[in-house]
């Protein structure tokens, strides 16, 4: 019979990876809300449940939850970085004048769909 230590250490490392891929497939799938994009969160719960199951030493699984995880913050932090860069790019001029009028339309329903929600 297993002792309950590592029946629950082994729920943490399964807990680390599960949220180590959401935070990556949300971060691909979803669109950002409220400025952050959703896999960043999932990811550091990734990484703090690969940790606290590490405590009597590191896993398999720990160590995927952990890897997913912060490869999923990364993404997270890249996609918001470029939503950054090309909501500032379209204050200049320069830029805009290179657009047809119905793509810039497009671009200023989406900024406000963006801010809105």
């Amino acid at each position: 019979m297993k002792d309950t230590v590592s029946i629950a250490k082994k729920r943490w490392e399964n807990r680390a990876l599960v949220f180590g891929i959401v935070s990556i497939v949300l971060n691909m799938c979803a669109m950002p809300t409220s400025g952050v994009p959703l896999g960043i969160p999932m990811g550091i719960f990734a990484v703090a449940f690969g940790i606290i199951s590490a405590v009597g030493g590191i896993r398999g699984r720990a160590v995927a939850g952990i890897i997913t995880g912060i490869f999923g913050i990364l993404i997270g932090l890249i996609i918001y970085l470029m939503i950054l860069f090309v909501i500032t790019q379209l204050k200049d001029p320069n830029v805009l004048s290179m657009f047809k009028p119905e793509q810039i339309n497009v671009l200023q329903d989406y900024i406000q769909f963006y801010i809105a929600h």
